[in-house]
């Protein structure tokens, strides 16, 4: 009998039992054919289906498909449909100049106005340094506040940061500009911000507090920028949290210093899984808007990070050649050093002044608190009668400005009652000085009548930030990478960790201590705000981390100490320390991008083999020569005395200089110093250093020699010869 094939159902007969049957064309031939003749339409369209799958992998493995992606500022969740590398690409620079100077960090009360309430500075609940301020009504509502220059049609923005003890609410304020939001939590400390356009010279910033009286309200970190008007727009989009990221307090040139962007394992930052780290500061102007006026820290076709470096600073201290200036006023006096920042754009300086005070570019000839840069490197500076305690018909000597800017004041100290506040000196009586006892008040101890020659303890420097007329690109140190897993990723980006400090850990009670109250110190450069990694060796090193009990203890140490069990130690080894410092800098966002297929992939993986072991080993060489990036002073030659915290370092691929030289022998080939060899330049050159005296500033040839010598090429040296930002390539 006949039967049917099973793929395509085709007729078949059997001869045997169906050789009699009749012949039927369609049956026996037509059916079959047309069953055929479907089936290769369906052959066909899964051929087609084939060539597009196959198509598809093609372009795959062909072409790249990456996604851009911005790591924001602050604590942020990241959700990635897989595992995959994060590729930094850039970090753009700012600068935060903080219109309340170190007034906001509440270390003292001096200028600040209270409406119906009383003020006293606490250190219970300070949030910033070792006090805050503690507000008490005195009925139902109250204010504290002050006044600050503004430049009318500018845009500002405006925050403190509160934390109610029992009052009903507070807010941060602007008179005659409106709110900030209000603040009912009573879960630590909140930030209150707001923004305003000014519309006058002067503006009163606020805090009010309602609630009944003796209700209190604890208060710290107040802080007014200007912004560019990009900035002011986009305020209106950020949330808390995002605005304190970008808008913390800060004090001085704040740039983005060391950013950092951190992996943990979940949003209480209980554990880091990656972190990718910079150790460098990128500058901006104040208002910047456009890539022209921000350093950009960017990674270079060989895999190495680099800054555009457009801006430089210098501590304007008592170890510069200062000398009386070309004019003053009846209430000030003007002082200048010759050729300090020779190569600055004129008129580009932006000082801060030792309280914070923000000294603006100026006729220092006919206004006091004024700061110029001029075309050939000159620095002047009016400074008021008032803070230097030089009387109307008093001139200064050298050594008597340099004790002002070691942060001493001058006072007639002939008789006993006698002190700052009372007794200018103008030229009779007995010269005296004394410091300001927390280095911004007027509130003076350690008197003198011997001419001070160091710095005053509490006292901050003059700073000064100029943008030079070249831009130069320097290497940049990095430390770690960075990585998303499949699914929810918590990323902190901030700025301010400290890297690989090195430190020696001190024993104490069968443990070995980093950053703890021992007997022998063993205490961080900065207090801490967390520890995230200790190393021995380079290799990461499990220890402890634990809070402090004491508030005496927090004070002197910050948050964190680390600890290990004393069998687990070895006093062989070199230790160092990854960490947050209770230092505050602004943050900028990580702009980078992911691999989104195979080609992607590949390519990384190409890339990261191709320069891995080259970057290592960089790396590693390093932190042996430096000792985490630490200054090597050489020894100077010949009469030069180092000053100014001279020394160099390498970073990257380069030779840093700061500093400078002074005193020495000027003849030519004079030899300065010699550096060991693995600081020495491959190729000898010649390179312009600023030189002055305390009557002029030129410029001086110095050779670089390829077997680490460096000596001056003639005669043109002055008494100082400036070393600041001076770099040159060692490969």
């Amino acid at each position: 009998m006949s039967s049917n094939t099973p793929n395509l159902n085709l007729l078949k007969k059997n001869p045997a039992t169906d050789g009699n049957d009749l012949f039927d064309v369609n049956t026996m031939l037509n059916d079959n054919w047309d069953k055929i003749d479907a089936s290769y339409q369906g052959l066909d369209a899964g051929l087609d289906n084939i060539s597009f799958d196959v198509s598809a992998i093609k372009d795959r493995l062909n072409t790249a498909i990456t996604t851009s992606i911005t790591l924001k500022a602050g604590l942020q969740t990241i959700t990635s449909d897989r595992d995959k590398p994060f590729n930094f690409t850039s970090i753009r620079g700012c600068l935060l100049l903080n219109l309340l100077g170190r007034a906001g960090n509440f270390e003292t009360l001096t200028g600040w106005t209270a409406a119906g309430t009383t003020i006293a500075l606490n250190t219970t609940n300070a949030l910033y340094g070792s006090n805050c301020v503690q507000i008490t009504l005195g009925s139902t509502t109250g204010r504290v506040s002050r006044a600050i220059n503004t430049v009318s049609g500018r845009t500002y923005v405006v925050a403190v940061e509160t934390r109610i003890g029992t009052a009903a609410n507070v807010r941060v304020d602007v008179t005659g500009q409106g709110n900030g939001n209000t603040v009912t939590s009573t879960n630590g400390y909140q930030i209150s911000y707001m923004r305003f356009t000014a519309n006058a010279a002067t503006h009163i910033v606020g805090i009010t507090v309602t609630g009944a009286n003796g209700q209190t309200v604890f208060a710290d970190g107040f802080r007014v920028y200007e912004v560019s008007p990009t900035e002011y727009t986009a305020l209106t989009t950020l949330t808390a949290d995002t605005f304190a990221a970008l808008y913390p307090y800060t004090e001085g040139l704040a740039g983005v210093k060391n950013p950092y962007a951190i992996r943990w394992t979940d949003n209480n930052k209980s554990q880091i899984v990656g972190m990718l780290a910079f150790d460098t500061e990128l500058l901006a102007s104040p208002t910047a808007d456009t890539d022209a006026d921000r350093e950009v820290l960017s990674v270079g076709v060989d895999g190495q990070y680099y800054k555009t470096s457009i801006y430089s600073k210098i501590t304007l201290s008592g170890a510069l050649n200062w000398r009386y200036g070309d004019a003053g006023g009846t209430v000030f006096k003007q002082v200048a050093v010759n050729g300090l920042v020779v190569g600055a754009v004129a008129g580009s300086g932006i000082a801060i002044k030792y309280e914070g005070k923000i000294i603006p570019q100026g006729n220092s000839a006919t206004t006091e608190d004024i700061q110029a840069v001029t075309s050939t490197g000159d620095v002047f500076v009016s400074i008021p009668q008032a803070d230097s305690g030089w009387g109307n018909s008093y001139t200064p000597t050298v050594d008597e400005i340099k004790a002002y800017f070691y942060g001493w004041v001058m006072y007639d100290g002939s008789q006993p009652t006698n002190n700052p506040n009372n007794s200018l000196y103008n030229g009779s009586g007995t010269k005296a000085w004394a410091r300001r006892s927390d280095g911004v008040s007027r509130t003076f101890t350690d008197p003198t009548a011997t001419l001070p020659t160091t710095q005053a303890t509490a006292f901050t420097p003059y700073e000064l930030m100029y943008r030079r007329a070249s831009t130069y690109t320097v290497s940049v140190p990095s430390e770690g990478a960075l990585s998303l897993a499949q699914g929810d990723n918590y990323i902190e980006v901030g700025a301010g960790a400290v890297i690989r400090e090195p430190i020696k850990p001190q024993p104490s009670s069968n443990f070995y201590w980093i950053n703890g109250a021992t007997l022998t110190p063993s205490g961080l450069r900065s207090k801490t705000v967390k520890l995230l990694q200790v190393y021995r060796n380079n290799r990461s090193d499990p220890w402890t981390f634990l809070g402090f009990s004491a508030d005496a203890d927090k004070l002197t140490y910050g948050l964190q100490q680390a600890q290990i069990s004393a069998d687990k130690f070895s006093a062989d080894d070199v230790y160092s320390v990854t960490y947050i410092p209770m230092q505050y800098y602004p943050t900028a966002g990580f702009t980078g991008n992911t691999p989104n297929n195979e080609r992607a992939i590949l390519n990384d993986l190409v890339h990261d083999m191709d320069y891995l072991t080259r970057r290592l080993s960089a790396t590693e060489l390093r932190k042996v020569d430096q000792g985490s990036l630490s200054w090597t002073t050489p020894t100077t030659l010949n009469g030069w005395v180092a000053s100014l915290g001279f020394a160099y370092r390498i970073e990257g691929n380069r030779v840093y200089f700061r500093g400078m030289l002074s005193n020495g022998a000027t003849a030519a080939q004079t030899l300065l110093f010699t550096v060991p060899a693995r600081y020495r330049t491959p190729r000898s050159f010649t390179a312009p250093f600023g030189t002055y005296n305390a009557s002029q500033g030129q410029v001086v040839a110095v050779d670089f020699f390829a077997d680490g010598r460096v000596q001056l090429v003639t005669t043109t040296a002055l008494t100082q010869i400036n070393f600041e930002g001076f770099s040159y390539a060692i490969d």
